[in-house]
């Protein structure tokens, strides 16, 4: 507690902004459910009768989601259970952005500079809209943030068993962050190399932890292999004749998703920095996407900023190869995107006082943004 009353006395406005930011997620609590959040509701209610049905047939849907709002389930005041498993859902963003400023920490950059990458985080387009809602991103920022906590902390079994659990979460959370499997693999190699004698046990741990994914997997294999999933996110890999060619052009942007109403990809990226609803810009997207890579290249030789630069490099290659990218997909990376900003703007100016007041100005724009979406969105629901 007493870092934090230090922390209120010394950054007043860091502090404004990030109690203020808080309290307008709090809006979220009044929201009713909506397109994919009715979809979880709906399976959430056929689990607590003993089937994973969205109505009639089995489903592969994401599983985090819907055992948790099962989980939080009040029949008679369905509300309540909403309200506690939207600020459950809060309180995971907070312990993400917590593993984030622990990870910035370790780097050799001002303290000020920390908090000025999780203000734009926090303030970004979206991000109060989708981290406080039941969609998956809040639990997807805290175990990706947790797993890059524990990737680069040192190499011992109990930290291998965070590691390795939050990966299992991230997978059940949203499939496509199966990639970051690679990572996993360097990560073992690095381990056994330093200590042999572990091998079996790691490759123990591994099975136990792993086992409802893949007992998971082998349902997932059953219900797709038969085509009897009511809602598939496999169906992507099924249609045409050359259905990864297709999913890859989507990735990048170059054509529209059958699934989806607009472009998404890359061209979506500029939707992170602009606060309005499906703005797409393929140029300023690529600019914006190339000074990321071009930050963290300027920084590679420092092993954080390395495995940052793997795992971003990872999971745009895995939305490529999925083709998919809305810009809430976009949103758990914003931490490293503003970092790269950042390693940019250092090398032509030593002195950060600039990047912080730059990031406060849009922080207080954005924040007056949210206030006027908050009135708007109570208006029409009260």
């Amino acid at each position: 507690m007493q870092p934090i009353i230090s922390f209120i006395k010394t950054e007043k406005a860091f502090s404004f902004l990030f109690i203020s930011i808080l309290i307008l997620s709090l809006r979220n609590l009044f929201i009713p459910l909506q397109a994919d959040e009715i979809t979880y509701f709906k399976i959430s209610s056929n689990i607590l009768s003993g089937k994973y049905y969205q109505t009639d047939y089995p489903s592969s849907v994401i599983p985090i989601i819907p055992f948790l709002m099962a989980f939080f389930s009040f029949k008679s005041v369905p509300l309540l259970g909403f309200a506690l498993h939207k600020m459950f859902h809060i309180i995971l963003t907070v312990l993400g952005f917590r593993f984030c400023y622990l990870i910035l920490s370790k780097l050799d950059i001002d303290k000020r500079i920390i908090y000025s990458i999780i203000l734009l985080t926090a303030i970004s387009s979206n991000f109060i809209s989708f981290l406080p809602s039941l969609y998956p991103e809040a639990i997807i920022f805290f175990t990706f943030w947790g797993f890059l906590y524990y990737f680069n902390e040192p190499k011992n079994i109990s930290n291998f068993k965070r590691l390795f659990f939050l990966f299992i979460l991230l997978v059940f959370t949203r499939y496509v962050y199966a990639i970051l499997g690679l990572l996993l693999l360097i990560y073992y190699y690095s381990f056994i190399k330093k200590s042999k004698k572990d091998f079996w046990r790691l490759v123990l741990i591994s099975l136990i932890i792993a086992s409802p994914l893949l007992f998971w997997f082998k349902y997932i294999y059953n219900i797709e292999s038969q085509n009897l999933s009511e809602i598939s996110y496999f169906n992507r890999f099924k249609v045409g004749e050359n259905p990864l060619w297709y999913n890859i052009k989507c990735g990048l942007g170059l054509e529209k998703h059958y699934e989806v109403s607009r472009i998404n990809g890359i061209p979506a990226f500029i939707s992170l920095f602009v606060p309005v609803t499906g703005v797409r810009n393929y140029l300023i997207s690529f600019i914006l996407l190339f000074a990321v890579f071009f930050g963290l290249l300027k920084k590679i030789k420092n092993t954080i900023i390395l495995n940052l630069f793997f795992a971003f490099t990872l999971i745009i290659l895995g939305f490529i190869l999925a083709g998919t990218g809305f810009s809430r997909y976009w949103l758990v990376l914003l931490p490293i995107i503003y970092l790269s900003y950042y390693l940019i703007y250092n090398k032509y100016f030593s002195n950060p006082k600039y990047f912080v007041l730059v990031a406060q100005v849009i922080g207080l724009v954005l924040f007056l943004n949210e206030i006027r979406l908050t009135f708007l969105i109570l208006k029409k629901i009260l």
